[in-house]
């Protein structure tokens, strides 16, 4: 057998990894399937050393070692991890298929392999399907001028007697739309005609259609209520499955949001 001699060696570490989880799928992060695809990030910040691995529902950070190069095959030292310190790693986040919506993106890594961090991604409206439980669609827009308000995002918590409740959660697109299927809800019990359900929105004012904007700047927002003229965080309205509901706020063809 013909003997490889090996000059020289590259070396690079995991630096750290971002799992890409599916906002629609569970109440819980702990619980949420990681998105099927590859997510791809239109880099703004990063470290000139930092090398991107794609992979489906997560992507890989990694980096040179202290001493990137070592002559022949590197000894077990050699290939031990050294951490490089925690850095920035900022961008638009896309799918390449459209099924999830964009966003900014800007994380502190390096500090948490092999356990990485966990991204909530949402899918967009073409990708929704809804089952025989039903759900809500609806547009939100700004009470001010009315124009619509992209990329908030909207908890739905539905009571289910004698079971507790169901958190449902989507995000707007970038024309303040949103599809969300109440996917595990269950039948009405005996004697029930429909479940109370209450609905909160996170988001900014400020945001632009054309700028996929970072979820972690969100604050609560005031919604239009459905039968009178006032706001507040939360409305409260009725859900029978196997309905989609369209929520309007009084008075209006929209579900109206505006400051605290």
């Amino acid at each position: 057998m013909r003997s490889v001699n090996v000059l020289e060696s590259t070396i690079l570490h995991g630096s750290d990894q971002i799992f890409w989880l599916d906002g629609s799928s569970a109440e819980s992060l702990s619980d949420m399937r990681r998105v099927n695809g590859q997510i791809r990030t239109e880099i703004t910040e990063k470290p000139s050393d930092l090398h991107i691995r794609e992979g489906a529902g997560k992507t890989v950070l990694w980096r040179h070692s202290v001493d990137s190069f070592v002559a022949g095959k590197p000894t077990g030292g050699e290939k031990d991890f050294a951490t490089s310190g925690t850095y920035t790693f900022a961008g638009v986040v896309r799918d390449p298929k459209g099924q999830f919506l964009p966003r900014f993106l800007s994380l502190t890594v390096g500090d948490a392999p092999p356990t990485g961090h966990a991204i909530v991604l949402y899918p967009s409206p073409v990708s929704v399907r809804f089952n025989s439980a039903g759900g809500l669609r609806m547009t939100l827009a700004r009470d001010a001028d009315d124009s619509a308000l992209p990329w908030a995002i909207v908890t739905v918590t539905v009571a289910i007697p004698g079971l507790g409740s169901q958190t449902y959660r989507g995000q707007t697109d970038q024309h303040g739309d949103l599809l969300l299927p109440f996917l595990r809800l269950p039948p009405l019990p005996e004697g029930v005609s429909d479940y109370s359900a209450t609905l909160e929105v996170v988001g900014r004012l400020d945001t632009d259609s054309e700028v996929p904007a970072d979820p972690d700047t969100f604050s609560p927002l005031d919604v239009g209520e459905l039968n009178s003229t006032s706001f507040s965080q939360t409305i409260g309205f009725s859900v029978v499955p196997g309905d989609i509901l369209t929520l309007r706020s009084d008075g209006r063809s929209f579900l109206a949001l505006k400051p605290v």
